[in-house]
């Protein structure tokens, strides 16, 4: 019978999978449109297509993300949005290979949480599942001897410092993507009164929020006023920043705990070593908001979308 390994990656916001011997074949926004049929869920969508649906057309189906801030929040509906996506990527036959996979996991997550990935893995037709926390799978990426790791993602910030034998220290925060779209749309909602979409703000903010203290940049927004009624404005990138520079603050903060908690030769190996940056949203100069406060040097993925799952690789 054959194999196929696997490292796979269930974010709040997307989920990506990794073949081994062929590289990145699937990345697909962690959402699924369903309808109920005999009393129970089925897919109707999932991933980008799903995303791509209009809110108003979906009629008796319902959107649904059953991973939130890194935990599986709804068991069977993440079993079947896995299962969804393993079969978009594995051939049909009359046998079915048996797969092996790594799974990503946040190293503050509980047993019980633990063993709802493990669980939701093997229900969708994983045999064997591994499961490993994202610092080490970073670890293995940078191939090397410790650090301090910073894994921004949709839901949650987790930072680790990491050596060879494991995770001397860590902490995991739930400020991430989501809470600076939260924090722009409660900002523009103060300000101007007009309530704006997470969709819109999330494309926003990937395209336009800059910490560049000089750009000065303004775009075109629409929502809907306090009456009901719809309403454009402009949003400038220094109303963004203000917006969420709290929540970097926030995170600043964290990371300096960590460093305070580390043990001082580890300490030693991330001044010689930097700081990492794993999974971070694209926004101009982040990374050197975080250099400024903590006088130490750091590098940033160039790459960032697809480091997160490349990893893995290295673990698998």
């Amino acid at each position: 019978m054959a194999t196929i390994e696997l490292s796979i990656d269930l974010g709040s916001k997307f989920i990506t999978i990794y073949q081994k011997g062929i590289g990145l074949v699937l990345r697909e926004p962690a959402i699924a449109i369903a309808t109920k049929s005999r009393n129970r869920l089925e897919i109707r969508d999932a991933g980008y297509r799903a995303e791509s649906v209009m809110t108003g057309s979906l009629g008796g189906a319902r959107v649904i993300a059953p991973i939130k801030e890194g935990i599986i929040v709804d068991e069977e509906m993440a079993t079947m949005l896995l299962n969804y996506f393993l079969k978009k990527i594995i051939p049909e036959g009359i046998f079915m290979p048996r797969i092996k996979a790594i799974v990503s996991i946040c190293e503050s997550s509980s047993g019980s949480d633990r063993r709802a990935v493990e669980k939701c893995c093997i229900k969708a037709g994983i045999k064997e599942v591994t499961l490993v926390e994202s610092g080490l799978s970073l670890l293995a990426y940078t191939n090397s001897i410790g650090g301090l790791f910073v894994d921004i993602g949709g839901g949650k910030t987790e930072i680790s410092a990491v050596t060879n034998h494991g995770i001397a220290t860590g902490c995991s925060v739930n400020i991430a993507g989501d809470a600076f779209n939260n924090a722009i749309i409660d900002s523009l909602y103060m300000n101007y009164g007009v309530k704006v979409g997470e969709f819109t703000i999330e494309n926003l903010k990937k395209s336009a929020l800059s910490f560049y203290v000089n750009d000065e940049g303004s775009y075109a927004v629409s929502g809907g006023s306090a009456d009901g009624s719809p309403r454009s404005l402009y949003v400038t990138a220094e109303q963004m920043r203000d917006a969420v520079i709290p929540l970097v603050d926030d995170i600043i903060e964290v990371i300096m705990s960590v460093l305070n908690q580390t043990p001082p030769e580890l300490s030693a190996e991330i001044l010689q070593g930097h700081i990492r940056f794993g999974r971070f949203s694209p926004h101009p100069r982040t990374y050197r908001v975080s250099r400024t406060s903590s006088r130490t040097p750091r590098y940033a993925s160039q790459r960032r979308r697809k480091r997160n799952c490349h990893r893995r690789r290295k673990v698998l």
